[in-house]
């Protein structure tokens, strides 16, 4: 199984999520360090046992999710795994990791505390870490079962919230006011998705690339600070400006380094929310420094923003540097091209943040990429494209049978995503595949998207995924498919 078709994997359920959200639901996350009662309180409020529960701290490992409605309002409530920040192996880090990506989906985040065992310090530090997400945040202390333990459990005001909600999963104690809070405040956030801006994008890149001098340039003033010490930005920062006639989000994060040379619990988390934040942007502009070429790691993290299914726009800053080392810009692209292969749909733009060259280019580029990430097409001119790329290349024998395709129709947007309907769903052939995909790119002008594509043999329902995650085992289809 290739690299990225273990990453779709590894992301089903994340994509289950957003298929959800599309639907246009508010999301409810539930976080928390381990055996607060998380699961218990899901079940509670999807209404029913849909999640394990058991006393073994850590039982929740990948995100489950359900439909909940409470008066007459449906919502997505996610139970995600425990919040521990200090660990330190990889399936910490993964639950970790899956955790902050729903916080960045979510509308409200309801922290689950543990009234039996008491405030602590890693309490302490994982709501930190939750309110610099900026979403709405609900407290709930669970596990008090009478007035005496909601009385000894006052200790968590410390935690700076207004109101706490004390409540018994098990029982349902208090589990009623807490959802009308709930209720009440995806109200609120409807109210200011309204002032939401036009686009939202996240400078992602190496330690000391530029990302934060860039964003200064952009946004005319020294918002973020600039070092030459690499690792300066700690935690996201946000910029409002208006481009172009649009209402643009600017997120500058922390420079992320390869995992072997992640030093420090304070970077780990630094890293954590820059990867989190990919979840949130709809355009990653990722920064490299073009006097130093594409390195291995700009390109994993490329893999990473594709696999998160977001656009991109590959910023080469510091050109002015390369310029001097005789670097050319149709050399560079097409040396890209040809060691990166799964770079050739992002857009390039080529600038210094220390004089100001191309930095207006960015935007424009962010915006296209953008529009294309959300572009929806007819069902006609689809099936005018496909037939046309039949034409100029018959479609290939597989096995013994020669491969139909009989019809195509979006399925999705954000990124776009093409359902054919064939004859034949598995074993299709990579070359006839990246012919498709760069027929049809090129005939719909999309630019900085990825662009996801999907075999399903006709009277079989079509269900949305990755190209290569399609290519797996049957076992890995219907992994997906349950």
């Amino acid at each position: 199984m290739t690299e990225r078709s273990k990453n779709a994997e590894q992301g089903g359920k994340g994509a289950e999520v957003r298929r959800l959200l599309a639907e246009g639901l508010p999301a409810v996350v539930l976080v928390g360090r381990v055996n607060a009662g998380k699961s218990t309180l899901f079940n509670r409020i999807a209404g029913g046992n849909r999640a394990i529960t058991s006393a073994i701290p850590g039982t929740t490992r990948d995100l489950n999710f359900a439909r909940a409605e409470c008066e007459g309002r449906s919502f997505v409530v996610i139970d995600s795994g425990g919040l521990e920040l200090g660990g330190r192996e990889s399936m910490n880090e993964r639950i970790v990791s899956e955790a902050l990506g729903a916080v960045g989906a979510a509308d409200v985040v309801v922290f689950v505390l543990d009234g039996k065992a008491g405030l602590a310090d890693a309490d302490r530090e994982a709501v930190a870490l939750v309110r610099e997400t900026g979403c709405p945040l609900v407290m709930a202390v669970n596990k008090i079962d009478n007035a005496v333990q909601e009385s000894a459990a006052a200790e968590f005001y410390a935690l700076g919230a207004e109101k706490l909600f004390f409540v018994s999963a098990s029982h349902g104690r208090g589990v009623g006011e807490l959802i009308d809070e709930i209720v009440a405040r995806m109200g609120a956030c409807e109210e200011e998705k309204a002032a939401a801006p036009d686009l939202k994008l996240a400078l992602v890149g190496r330690p000391n690339v530029g990302k934060s001098s860039l964003l200064n340039r952009l946004s005319g003033f020294e918002r973020a600070i600039v070092d030459s010490t690499p690792g300066t930005t700690r935690d996201p920062v946000d910029v409002r400006l208006s481009a172009g006639g649009r209402d643009v989000l600017l997120i500058d994060t922390a420079g992320i380094r390869r995992p072997t040379r992640v030093e420090g619990e304070l970077e780990q988390h630094s890293v954590g929310r820059a990867i989190e934040t990919i979840s949130r942007a709809d355009v990653v502009l990722l920064v490299i420094d073009a006097s130093e070429g594409i390195t291995d790691q700009d390109a994993r993290l490329a893999r990473l923003v594709d696999t998160n299914d977001r656009a991109m726009v590959v910023v080469c800053n510091k050109w002015d540097a390369a310029a001097k080392q005789g670097g050319k810009v149709r050399t560079f692209v097409s040396d890209a091209a040809e060691r990166y292969p799964f770079l050739s749909y992002a857009a390039m733009v080529f600038t210094s943040a220390i004089n100001g060259d191309g930095v207006n280019g960015i935007i424009p580029a962010a915006a296209s990429a953008g529009d294309s990430w959300r572009a929806t097409f007819n069902t006609s001119r689809l099936n005018r494209i496909l037939s046309a790329a039949q034409a100029a290349m018959d479609p290939p024998l597989v096995g013994r049978r020669r491969l139909k395709l009989m019809y195509v129709t979006q399925v999705a947007t954000a990124p776009p995503r093409l359902a054919f309907f064939t004859n034949i769903e598995r074993d299709i052939p990579a070359h006839y595949i990246r012919f498709l995909e760069t027929r049809f790119r090129k005939e719909l002008a999309l630019i900085g998207t990825p662009l996801r594509l999907n075999f399903r043999r006709t009277g079989r329902t079509p269900a949305i995924g990755s190209t290569a995650a399609l290519r797996g085992t049957s076992k890995d289809r219907r992994r997906r498919q349950s």
